[in-house]
């Protein structure tokens, strides 16, 4: 037996004795695929607002809108993986909007990949550069299952070969589409990816396939699609769902189901029995739920490293000293993101120090540390570290304010092993 191999031993029967076959903490929805449905928590009246909305006979345009990392990726699969068990006579569909794709041609994609019966269907998908379902099947490397929904690689990464008459195009293939199925549903994730102009500019140019026969679902968070401008955008949109941060309640119940998800052996899921969080304590239990403030990206990021630390550390369980080795170890990990520029560094160091940056209490000192005269300058790098999930603009009538992710340390507090 290899050294290797012994190690990874190790690490199997460290987490056996922890009762868990993996570590069960996501950032990404997209790659929860059929735990989605264990670990997904709350959101109870969205859902049934939603839910009864689907009732209806006539399509409708839903906008599903909130911060980043709030788990709005998480909300449509967990809606379309209804739809896909409960409505038989419904075809489901999602995508990620694609870097530089307007909103015709990922919805057709979205709609090709759920006719793999369709030949035309697939030769669509092969004119424009992508996969056909049958290649796909060839292909695994390439495959990524957003829970249950099938999503290429290949076509997030890189822009595709858009057909000439992209909307005409989407029209007839659901055409096609409707023989079969009594409603067709289209969810485009990440639509705020893009810059404010670019997205009111692809809703634009999309108004008539968005008011056509199928049902849409978008999403966007506040920086990049204000619900204002959404809903006044030619009044496209019949509802506008917020999707906010979850009670402590929720979130420490949302611990205990992606812990279950993970259990070798089954065990209890009463939240006053400690075998429910373990290896957490019933006080670092709360305490993670609590830094996490009921937002399901920092939930499960701050879950996902500090079992790492505890791993490393050998920990039997995560007493506070442990976990607060993790929530350092966090902080060093968010910091170190090789997309970064020294530049977004010197905005990042400068919202962590001032707690709240904007264009009001920004000084021209602070502008010159920044190589930039003027508050406007610094904006696009804010929007990047907002993408980055390092900064959120806060949601405020006055103008623009930037606050750092709570999760990270102010550099002082860095600690010398990030050095």
């Amino acid at each position: 037996m290899s050294e290797a191999d012994k190690l990874w031993d190790e690490s199997d029967d460290f987490f056996t004795s922890w009762n868990l076959k993996e570590i069960p903490f996501s950032e990404s929805a997209s790659s929860l695929g059929s735990n989605l449905d264990q670990v997904f928590t709350g959101r109870t009246q969205e859902l049934r607002t939603i839910f009864h909305l689907l009732r209806g006979r006539e399509r409708k345009r839903i906008l599903v809108y909130g911060s980043v990392g709030i788990g709005k990726t998480a909300f449509i699969l967990e809606v379309l993986g209804v739809l896909q068990r409960k409505s038989k006579d419904t075809l489901a569909t999602y995508i990620s909007l694609p870097f530089e794709t307007d909103l015709a041609t990922a919805a057709l994609i979205a709609l090709a990949r759920h006719m793999p019966k369709d030949e035309w269907a697939q030769q669509l998908l092969n004119n424009m550069g992508l996969m056909s379902e049958s290649t796909r099947k060839t292909k695994t490397k390439f495959e990524g299952k957003f829970a249950g929904f099938g999503g290429s690689i290949e076509a997030e990464a890189k822009p595709v070969n858009a057909p000439k008459f992209p909307t005409l195009t989407f029209q007839d293939l659901l055409e096609r589409a409707l023989e079969n199925y009594s409603r067709v549903v289209i969810a485009i994730d990440d639509l705020d990816k893009q810059d404010p102009a670019k997205v009111r500019q692809l809703l634009h140019d999309a108004q008539g396939m968005l008011k056509g026969d199928a049902w849409f679902i978008l999403t966007g968070h506040p920086s990049g699609l204000t619900r204002d401008l959404l809903i006044s955008e030619r009044g496209l949109f019949d509802l506008a769902l917020e999707i906010t941060a979850l009670d402590q309640a929720t979130t420490y119940q949302m611990l205990i189901n992606y812990l279950a998800s993970a259990r070798i052996r089954e065990t209890s899921k009463d939240e006053t029995n400690p075998d429910a969080v373990h290896p957490f304590t019933l006080e670092t239990a709360r305490n993670l739920c609590a830094h996490s403030q009921g937002i399901p990206r920092w939930f499960n990021r701050i879950g996902s490293y500090v079992l790492l630390k505890a791993a490393d550390l050998q920990a039997e369980t995560i007493t506070p000293e442990v976990f607060q080795q993790g929530l350092e170890y966090v902080s060093q990990k968010l910091r170190g993101q090789s997309e970064l520029t020294p530049e977004d560094y010197y905005v990042l160091d400068l919202v962590l120090e001032k707690g709240v940056l904007s264009d009001e209490n920004v000084t021209m000192d602070d502008l010159k540390r920044l190589k930039t005269q003027q508050f406007s300058q610094v904006l696009p790098i804010l929007d990047k570290l907002i993408q980055f999930d390092l900064v959120r603009r806060l949601p405020t009538d006055k103008a623009a304010e930037y606050q750092g992710n709570p999760l990270l340390l102010p550099p002082s507090e860095q600690s010398d092993e990030e050095e």
